[in-house]
Formats: structure tokens, sequence, C-alpha cells
């Protein structure tokens, strides 16, 4: 696994005038994308991912990354749309036509397996957005999260894989505050187990 990310991690001594910059907007993307996973409400979750697009989009012009920078304008699209709660039918539009879009970008600047994860993960948060519930939004968001973070390994984005680890940690906590992960683990704990075989 070491030897494979050393492979496509950018060496940053041969980029020296742009190692500022990179990791100015990887810091600044990272802790916006963090904040959206803490905060309780959908429009402000929105918001806050809006924040860490917009910061991404430039680290991944910055690092070459044409599919994932890419990504970052249309799902700007998507999060302008979906902060109202009941968009009109010219903004749903809107908001579907950015999923061909996406295929069509990951077709135009193919990049390999880098483009097929930023265009899974990107239709992934397309479904995410689209809730109006924030449990079913956070749920797609941790699948997103896990493809995405395959395209920013490729990419070679070491601050993208930290937020991808910081959101999927962020967005966990809030579905185990949501009860989700305690009734799994309810229905399937030994105890739970006994007490069906007992009135089976």
């Amino acid at each position: 696994m070491t030897v494979f990310l050393l492979d496509y991690l950018p060496t940053f001594s041969a980029f020296p005038a742009t190692i500022p910059t990179v990791a100015m907007t990887g810091i600044a993307g990272l802790s916006a994308a963090t904040l959206s996973t803490l905060l309780g409400g959908r429009r402000a979750i929105l918001l806050a991912q809006a924040a860490a697009s917009s910061l991404f989009l430039l680290h991944f012009l910055l690092l070459g990354a044409q599919t994932g920078m890419m990504m970052c304008g249309l799902g700007l699209i998507q999060m302008a749309v979906r902060v109202r709660r009941q968009p009109s039918r010219t903004l749903g539009l809107l908001y579907g036509l950015t999923v061909p879009a996406a295929l069509a970008v990951a077709v135009l600047s193919w990049q390999g397996p880098m483009s097929a994860l930023s265009a899974t993960g990107f239709l992934l948060a397309t479904l995410g957005r689209w809730q109006t519930a924030v449990r079913r939004m956070r749920v797609f968001f941790v699948m997103a999260t896990v493809v995405g973070a395959g395209h920013n390994l490729l990419a070679g984005s070491v601050f993208g894989l930290v937020s991808d680890a910081m959101g999927l940690g962020g967005h966990c906590v809030g579905l185990w505050r949501a009860g989700m992960f305690r009734g799994l683990i309810g229905r399937h704990s030994p105890a739970a187990r006994g007490l069906s075989k007992a009135s089976a």
C-alpha cells in the first residue's frame, strides 16, 4: 500500500512554485469539508460542501487532475440548486443535466481509473444532495467519499485523502448520533440473538 501510494504522490520538490498554493487550497478545502460533516442542518452541510468544492477545484487544477477539477465545478452547480429545499422545475432540470455532463467530462478528460472513480463518486454524491433527509444524505456521502478516496489516491492529493478520512469519520459520527449503527448493533448483538431464539 505504501509503495503504491508513493508511486502516485507528486514530488513537491519538483514544483517549488506551486507548493504554497497547493498546500493552502488543500488545507482550506480539508477544513471546509470536515466542517460540513459536523453540521446538522441540510442547508448548512451543502453550503460548507460548496466552500470545500471551490477550494478543491483549485487544488485539483494545480495537481493537473482535470476530471476531479471539473467534477467539483459540476458539484457546485448541484449545491447551488439544492440549497433550496424545493427547487423550481428549471433548477431541477439543471440539476439533472449535471449527470450526463459529468459522464461527458469523464470521457473527454479520461485519465483511466482516476476518471472512473471521480465520476462514480460524483454520481453517488449527486444522489446524496438530492435527499431531503440528512440521514439518507450522509449514507450516500459515505459511499461517495470511499470511492472518491480512490481518485484522490491516484491524483496524489494528500489533502484530499486526509479530507476523505476525516469526512468518513464525521459522517459516521453523524449516523451514530442518528441511531443508525446502534440499531444495527442491537439487532446483531449476542443478547439480541438470544432473545430472538428464546421467543422462537
